[in-house]
């Protein structure tokens, strides 16, 4: 239901027992900040990829979406003043998840960007480590720290990660942050630190994958699929497939992440498994789906959005080819399953609008894009949708859709 009660006004923010999941919008990458019903809060990624882009835009090239609010800042920074804009405990942010080592998700070290000095290791700032400049954060959480050898040594991806490893070391130093490795298939590696006695049993973030491992249901035990087949370590890895996945449930609600998680694996026989299927197994129905690589055309698949059944499905674009009729026409196919749904992307361009205007799927989509921010309330019971303006630091709401929470079975 669209409600206009709240439109045209500036978004009121999180109070004491809600939960406030906040898709921003910078196009230069992924970002999300959750603030959780005790004010916990959780940073997921700050990326920034700003690569030269072709011109004219046709729909075999890469063409990037405008920098918001406007180019005269990065998107670390952006973030970061987002951040501190929403968050009750404004600077200091209790846990950050690197859901893996791509630029649009943690920073490009081959931007543009300035550099710090006499750090030791010195490195740029781009991404989480711009955004790091700004905020203080308690905890980092990464898929591979300290070693970064598994599923192998670790290769660097444009320098990004080598950047981002620098960036601990010196908040390490000079804050005390706190490094950890994901955990998969814990639900206390994130946890209510200021008031939780009252959402005992209610509020719970369960770790379901990360390096190519996914929960199966049973306390913590997990499969490792790189292990299945020795194939899976010798071929060429995807980094996509290491993100780190999560399900976060307040009461009834339930809400997905999982960076850009997609691939496959084989099995002991040498047959393909779909482990973007094997997350929603053990994931269940949601009734927030953050799409998986951005929607892209390897994701989304009728596996995944047939067992994931989400209400709503929010896409971080920075990409005009994000925005992909295959995976479109999954997300809102009532073949799939038959309940209501909307699909929510954070851009999307007027060239490509045109170009699918006449798609079915189109009848899905939100008309607003900008800032996507879902808030759960009345002890998870009831959730809303607002669409805030990303072309300024207003906060003005330029949508809000208002829901209660289905059981998803």
């Amino acid at each position: 239901m669209d409600t206009g009660a709240e439109i045209g006004k500036t978004y009121a923010g999180w109070k004491e027992g809600e939960m406030d999941i906040h898709h921003i919008h910078t196009g230069r990458g992924e970002s999300s900040f959750l603030i959780f019903p005790d004010g916990t809060s959780l940073l997921i990624d700050a990326g920034d990829f700003d690569p030269p882009t072709p011109e004219p835009f046709n729909f075999k090239d890469l063409k990037m979406c405008d920098p918001l609010p406007n180019p005269s800042r990065r998107a670390g920074e952006w973030i970061a003043r987002y951040v501190r804009r929403v968050n009750p405990a404004r600077e200091a942010v209790d846990y950050l998840v690197v859901s893996h080592f791509h630029n649009d998700h943690v920073g490009d070290a081959g931007n543009h960007a300035r550099r710090t000095h006499g750090r030791e290791p010195d490195y740029v700032l781009s991404g989480i480590p711009e955004a790091g400049e700004y905020l203080r954060i308690k905890i980092a959480v990464d898929r591979g720290w300290p070693g970064y050898n598994y599923p192998k040594e670790f290769g660097d991806i444009d320098g990004c990660a080598d950047n981002y490893r620098a960036f601990l070391a010196w908040k390490m130093k000079s804050e005390g942050l706190k490094p950890e490795p994901i955990a998969v298939g814990s639900e206390t590696q994130f946890v209510l630190r200021k008031n939780p006695l009252p959402y005992f049993r209610l509020f719970e973030v369960r770790t379901l994958a990360a390096n190519g491992r996914i929960w199966t249901g049973e306390g913590e035990k997990t499969i490792d699929y790189y292990e299945l087949n020795p194939r899976n370590k010798s071929d060429d890895l995807n980094e996509n497939i290491n993100s780190i996945g999560m399900r976060i449930s307040y009461g009834p609600f339930r809400y997905y992440t999982a960076g850009d998680f997609n691939e496959t694996l084989l099995d002991g026989e040498g047959n393909p498994v779909n482990l973007e299927g094997e997350i929603a197994k053990i994931c269940g129905p949601v009734q927030v789906c953050k799409a998986n690589h951005h929607a892209y055309l390897d994701t989304m698949s009728e596996e995944f959005v047939g067992t994931i059944r989400a209400q709503a499905y929010i896409i971080p674009v920075w990409d005009y080819l994000h925005i992909q009729p295959s995976t479109m026409t999954n997300m809102a196919s009532r073949r799939l399953y038959p309940e209501d749904r909307m699909i929510f992307p954070t851009a999307f361009p007027d060239i490509v609008r045109a170009a699918y205007q006449h798609e079915p799927w189109m009848a899905s989509i939100c008309k607003d894009t900008g800032h996507v921010v879902v808030k759960a309330f009345d002890w998870g019971r009831q959730f809303k949708i607002y669409i805030l303006s990303a072309e300024d630091e207003s906060g003005t709401v330029l949508r809000v859709f208002s829901y209660r929470t289905t059981y998803r079975e």
